[in-house]
């Protein structure tokens, strides 16, 4: 079997001491979980609610991790065979959701993000190789702002087959998205056996589930779909100002969620981790670009994964304003990490600005990291077949391997080649028009969009889509 490359930040009893600490502080100290209805489900599972905080036993925790599936999949929508297996050492790539801004695919200047925005993340999400499920990677600013999630996913899943992340601010929301996912998916019953999509909620550090996040937690596990549960504390502000700390408060954070999940619908299939980051004293932002949110998500991974659980985790993001070597930089690095460390699902490709702006020309360039890193991560591979000593032998001294069966036979899966990356000679670079990273990443963008928008589903299933959306806008108008 082939030893992969890896990353280790944490010894083995250096995990048990973050998921012990995290333990005593939900035994000790508790969690403040804002839905009445959570901290019932909690309290008939042994944990002690006062009336505000709910306080977590360590043997229900311990049945939770027990109970909760290792791996499970991620279709693709319809009968796309592409699917994603989540758990088992493979990593998997997307974007986000939220942001504020969008650097426009032509001018590259920062702007609001639009519906039709959303069509072009799908259609060049749909394209990219090493890119696995699909997010928004904006907030839409032309449609009613209670419906921008429902706007979002129902725009993202008719432009795209792989799997599509979604949020919600409110349950009504979560359960629209679900009745969308049905539609398309041919029904509840298909949808609840080949979920084509997976649920983000997040916690507000330090240890607070707020009341939506929980209730749209309980819908989606008694519902059949993936939950992925991402605190994001920040070392320094809101957590302790270590970094071990910040391990300790996340992880009790998720561990409270996975409770929850796990007592409403044992088996219920559930991602841990987040965004763990710090806080620049000098300008107070949590980098996204910083070496530390890289290492804690690597720590964070160790200790998901000595508990048995899958692992979502924060990569290919930059502080940078622009398309320049920073953004190259910080962007790269950080995949090379989180590849390293074996996160199974890794998000946020393509955010610049600390997470504020979403850019599709940053989510080009970091494919190509992602194709890099994974040539890393996949180590080298030793057997008699690989070694060759007797195709050695044969050749001898002086001589050259280019045609022989051997090199022909591994070649082409042995080497990673590149899309952006110019190997070629300065000469013939130079009759091209010596274009730059940038101008390659702009280049193959438009391509990238030249790409048919036209829905990809049928004329029926995106009727009954829109109908669906027309009876949230005409709900949300009659309360206002």
């Amino acid at each position: 079997m082939n030893a992969a490359a890896q990353l280790q930040v944490l010894s083995s009893a250096q995990q048990r001491q973050v998921y012990q600490g995290a333990l005593r502080v939900l035994a000790e100290t508790g969690i403040l979980i804002q839905s009445p209805r959570a901290c019932e489900v909690l309290r008939q599972a042994g944990a002690e609610w006062d009336g505000e905080r709910v306080y977590l036993p360590a043997d229900a925790i311990e049945e939770a991790r027990r109970t909760a599936p290792a791996s499970f999949t991620l279709h693709s929508r319809g009968d796309a065979p592409a699917r994603l297996r989540i758990g088992g050492n493979r990593v998997h790539y997307g974007p986000s959701i939220t942001a504020t801004h969008f650097l426009d695919p032509y001018s590259g200047q920062r702007r609001q993000f639009y519906r039709d925005d959303a069509v072009s993340v799908a259609v060049v999400c749909d394209e990219l190789p090493h890119i696995d499920y699909v997010a928004a990677m904006g907030t839409i600013s032309d449609i009613d702002p209670e419906l921008v999630e429902l706007y979002e996913f129902a725009t993202l899943v008719a432009h795209t087959v792989k799997p599509v992340m979604a949020w919600a601010n409110t349950v009504q929301g979560c359960r629209d998205i679900h009745e969308i996912a049905a539609i398309v998916a041919g029904g509840r019953h298909e949808l609840s056996k080949r979920p084509h999509y997976f649920f983000l909620g997040c916690s507000i550090s330090p240890l607070i589930i707020p009341a939506e996040v929980a209730d749209q937690l309980l819908y989606c596990a008694t519902q059949g779909i993936p939950y992925v549960f991402g605190p994001c504390p920040m070392c320094g502000a809101t957590t302790p100002g270590t970094l071990a700390s910040t391990l300790v408060v996340a992880t009790a954070e998720w561990l409270a969620a996975l409770v929850l999940a796990q007592t409403v619908s044992p088996g219920a299939r559930f991602v841990v981790g987040g965004s763990l980051g710090t806080m620049d004293m000098r300008c107070a932002t949590m980098p996204y670009g910083a070496p530390e949110l890289a290492l804690l998500c690597a720590a964070e991974t160790e200790v998901a994964h000595h508990l048995g659980l899958p692992m979502w985790s924060t990569a290919g993001v930059s502080d940078a304003k622009v398309l320049d070597d920073q953004a190259a930089m910080e962007g790269a690095m950080g995949i090379v990490v989180a590849a390293l460390s074996g996160a199974d699902l890794i998000h946020n490709v393509g955010f610049m600005e600390g997470c504020l702006t979403g850019s599709l020309q940053l989510l080009v360039m970091m494919d190509e990291a992602v194709g890099y890193a994974g040539r890393i991560a996949r180590g080298i591979e030793v057997s008699p077949e690989t070694l060759a000593v007797d195709g050695i032998a044969h050749v001898g001294p002086g001589g050259n391997f280019l045609s022989t069966e051997h090199t022909l036979r591994h070649c082409r899966n042995e080497f990673w080649y590149p899309t952006l990356f110019d190997r070629r000679t300065r000469e013939a670079w130079a009759e091209d028009g010596q274009p730059s990273m940038q101008d390659r990443v702009q280049a193959r963008l438009q391509r990238l969009l030249d790409v048919p928008r036209k829905p990809r589903l049928d004329h029926e299933t995106q009727a009954a889509v829109e109908d669906l959306l027309a009876a949230a806008q005409r709900r949300v108008s009659r309360g206002k």
